[in-house]
């Protein structure tokens, strides 16, 4: 019973958001400010993408690069720090 009540409020929930998309997609005046929006955010966000690069500060791309060395070194440590495999030993002379 809980889940068929929690169906229709999903469904009419959905129906509702539907309606406004919808409305406001169809205002011309909306459409414009959302396409001026995104405009500004594009230029916001490669302004500060320029900032930081001046700045000299890592991109994710730097630091997924990084990582990824950072992991391959200690990975290499470990192998180094393994004991090395114990010589066998020569067999024993008998004394005469």
């Amino acid at each position: 019973m809980a889940e068929t009540i929690i169906r229709q409020l999903m469904s009419r929930g959905e129906e509702i958001a539907t309606e406004v998309t919808n409305r406001l997609l169809a205002n011309e005046a909306f459409v414009e400010m959302l396409k001026k929006g995104i405009a500004a955010k594009e230029i916001v966000d490669k302004q500060v993408a320029d900032g930081l690069k001046r700045i000299n500060v890592a991109t994710r791309k730097d630091l997924s690069r990084m990582e990824a060395r950072i992991a391959a070194l200690e990975a290499e440590l470990e192998a180094a720090k393994a004991p090395a495999p114990k010589p066998k030993k020569a067999p024993r002379r008998k004394a005469r």
